[in-house]
């Protein structure tokens, strides 16, 4: 039997559909969910859902709630972290402060500024369970969910020994997109994908078994295609978002693989797309859709709210996130391969060993096994390597909380540096730390 703790159980969307997830499986046995969140409120109508859903499945599991997470983390076995931290107050300043020096972010929590000051924001809360649950639950495994995933997995691996992978949904999720814009059944894709976090690439993407990408090579980047592709995606259907792939397909066509998350995020990423408002506007990456999700994140909240009062069925789906399917394959032995955030031991012999990697994994009863990978087509880990500059910086200013590290850290970020001077980081970087002095304070 299992116990298993939430924190940050308040991101209802995130707690719903990972428990929904567990809930549809006959074959493991959970003893304990214990969801923690600083925010009353929320924990309590969680609970609530929780306990609701249980009933619903027809599983006998004790649910618990507490805002204090040393009360329930003793012997947990499995511990998902889904935390932010300074609300989307804090979110909005990362995107506005950084628009007035001419740096247009749209997603804005990975690299960059926008990335850099929410991993100074998180990384010290998360190093505290971290260091929780060596003392309380050491076997336990942490799945870490919230971002910056790769700065936040750097900074974990430096301090703590708990077994720490990242998880995201952008593999599985846009092999889902690239299967519906080749018209196929997403049962027909296989793939091969390994780089970093919001920056990994399908070095294969076959559909019944036959090489894919002179498919997808043949489709011409022009508005008329993209718009067409567009209606075919259903992955950001959820949040009302029009994904305009241009992006995407441009950095395929130039650089030879197609690349994991979304035109929006890799627009940030890489210095050639958000150089003016035009190109912007023109790409169709203007839309600031993750900011409008945070703003409204209550009306999903209200809507589980008004389920509970109504005393309605709540709909139970299983999704395609990995959490649930690894625990299951630990669980059973069942093996069960996804795409996790880890060390890099030796996994991708040209990225830096200091780097956190999103590979192919496997688990079983024995854990999970990252999957060697060797080298990545050059012209792709050097990419990843513009990239990985920032994650370890952001991770070094957080722990050594050392403001120069900061500025390094954006200085280097390749969207960032294509468009402002060094002067003009400076100033940009200090207006961001008064922003943040609350969560500054100790920083030298």
């Amino acid at each position: 039997m299992s116990k298993i703790v939430f924190i940050g159980a308040g991101s209802a969307m995130f707690t719903k559909n990972l428990i929904g997830d567990l809930l549809t499986f006959n074959d493991i046995k959970l003893d304990t969910i214990s969801l923690v969140d600083i925010n009353k409120e929320k924990l309590d109508v969680m609970d609530t859902l929780v306990k609701k859903m249980c009933k619903q499945q027809k599983k006998n599991i004790k649910v618990e709630s507490t805002t204090e997470r040393r009360a329930v983390l003793k012997n947990a076995d499995y511990v998902i972290c889904t935390i932010g931290v300074g609300g989307v107050e804090a979110y909005k300043k990362d995107l506005e402060i950084p628009d007035k020096y001419g740096i247009d972010q749209n997603v804005g929590d990975t690299i960059g500024p926008g990335g850099t000051f929410r991993g100074l924001r998180v990384i010290p809360e998360i190093v505290k369970i971290a260091k929780d649950m060596e003392e309380l639950c050491p076997n336990a495994i942490l799945f870490q969910y919230s971002n910056p995933m790769a700065a936040i997995c750097i900074a974990l691996h430096k301090v703590s020994n708990i077994k720490t992978v990242g998880l995201c949904h952008s593999v599985q999720g846009t092999a889902l997109q690239l299967a519906n814009y080749l018209r196929v059944p997403s049962q027909s894709v296989s793939y091969w994908c390994a780089g970093i976090n919001h920056m990994a690439w399908y070095l294969e993407f076959k559909i019944n078994g036959k090489d894919a990408y002179p498919d997808l090579k043949k489709l011409p980047v022009n508005q008329e295609v993209m718009d067409m592709l567009s209606e075919y995606e259903k992955d950001y259907a959820v949040f009302n978002v029009k994904v305009i792939d241009t992006v995407r397909f441009k950095i395929m066509h130039e650089f030879g693989y197609f690349v994991t998350e979304s035109p929006f995020h890799m627009s940030e990423y890489v210095p050639y797309f958000r150089k003016n408002k035009e190109a912007i506007e023109k790409l169709r990456v203007s839309k600031r859709w993750w900011l409008t999700h945070e703003m409204g994140g209550n009306d999903y909240f209200n809507e589980l709210k008004r389920i509970i009062n109504n005393d309605e069925y709540i709909p139970i789906t299983k999704t395609y996130e990995y959490a649930p399917d690894i625990i299951r394959s630990i669980e059973t032995g069942v093996p069960f391969r996804s795409n996790l955030n880890v060390p890099n031991t030796g996994l991708i012999t040209n990225l830096p060993e200091e780097s956190c990697v999103e590979v192919p994994c496997f688990s079983d009863s024995e854990g999970i096994h990252p999957c060697y990978v060797g080298n990545l087509p050059e012209q792709c880990a050097s990419l990843n390597r513009t990239n990985i500059n920032v994650q370890i910086m952001i991770a070094k200013a957080a722990l050594e909380k050392k403001k120069e590290y900061i500025f390094q850290a954006i200085a280097l970020d390749p969207l960032t540096s294509a468009l402002l001077d060094l002067d003009q980081i400076n100033a940009m970087v200090e207006e961001m730390i008064i922003a943040n002095k609350e969560y500054l304070k100790d920083y030298k």
